[in-house]
């Protein structure tokens, strides 16, 4: 089974737009499916898509030492099994906890397109 990273944004914006309730929403279904141990959910700095928010950035955990200087807490890295998806609302986070961490199999209806316009 993979290991991922949860990233909700914690932007003004995001937070307007509900962010703090899809955290909330991640971090009950990862406790009540029993999948806190593989996924880490944490809230990370503005990923820049403010207009597209709620945002969330999920990746795998590969073991790779996290840096602390790195923008991964704030910028798409474009690394395999990196997975942005945009307009999160707390019912699309349980889907994406329940299809994506727990089976593996990202929810592509929800995906955001980094190269939207406002």
């Amino acid at each position: 089974m993979k290991r991922y990273r949860l990233s909700v944004c914690k932007g003004m914006d995001c937070k307007a737009n509900g962010s703090n309730a899809v955290f909330a929403a991640a971090q009950e279904e990862l406790a009540s499916r029993g999948l806190a141990p593989r996924c880490e959910a944490y809230r990370g700095g503005c990923y820049g898509f403010c207009h597209m928010g709620p945002n969330v950035v999920i990746r795998e955990d590969t073991g790779r030492k996290k840096d602390p200087l790195s923008p991964e807490d704030y910028q798409l890295m474009g690394w395999p099994g990196e997975v942005y998806y945009s307009r999160m609302t707390p019912e699309r986070m349980r889907r994406v906890v329940a299809e994506h961490v727990a089976q593996d199999a990202p929810v592509r209806e929800f995906y955001g397109d980094p190269d939207e316009g406002p």
